[in-house]
């Protein structure tokens, strides 16, 4: 009895070495570039999961719009809501469609309490890419998003459009349209679109 117990002692503490050999060598394998790509967060993903929840919702979502300290709003149709979430969507926002043009960087933000995502260009984006900033702000408590913000900027006839939206989850969204022509003061509207009334 006492060598069987002696023998299982001996298997176990082999048994143990080997694991641990084996995790010290995975701990040494040289990365690859392979091994290096990043995962970005599915932006386009998560909010198209988002107006699911949306659309499910025995809610209609108030329109807001907000120009020249003038502000008007309007009960959406049902229609309306994919239609104005639209900017959104486009580009998609993951790993396949933006690590090769973005980088993405990190850091705990004190000031607002939240963990910050935040994707930069890494070269010179083509004209195709119509996004050029993007952060994602977690709940460092929850580990849940709070916020999406994404800056998109075009030219047009000497114009430079500017786009700021944000996406503030299960509360509202908005856009934010900057519109600065040559040697004028920039033409901004607001477009929110708001659908938990209890925040």
């Amino acid at each position: 009895m006492q060598k069987l117990i002696q023998l299982f002692f001996t298997l176990l503490v082999f048994f143990l070495c080997a694991c641990h050999s084996k995790k010290n060598n995975e701990q040494i394998t040289p990365v690859t570039d392979s091994q290096e790509v990043q995962t970005f967060f599915p932006v386009t993903e998560f909010i198209l999961g988002q107006l699911t929840e949306i659309d499910s919702m025995p809610v209609t979502p108030l329109k807001i719009i907000i120009k020249d300290n003038k502000k008007d709003s309007i009960w959406m149709k049902r229609k309306d809501i994919r239609l104005f979430a639209a900017p959104f969507l486009q580009p998609v926002i993951d790993s396949v469609s933006m690590q090769k043009f973005f980088e993405e960087k990190s850091f705990m933000d004190q000031t607002i309490n939240a963990i910050t995502l935040t994707y930069d260009p890494k070269i010179s984006l083509p004209d195709s890419v119509k996004l050029n900033h993007w952060d994602i702000y977690i709940d460092p408590q929850k580990n849940t998003v709070q916020q999406i913000y994404l800056v998109k900027e075009e030219t047009k006839n000497d114009a430079t459009i500017t786009t700021q939206l944000t996406w503030k989850v299960n509360e509202q969204c908005s856009i934010r349209t900057i519109i600065q022509q040559p040697k004028t003061a920039p033409d901004v509207t607001e477009e929110i679109m708001k659908w938990n009334f209890d925040e």
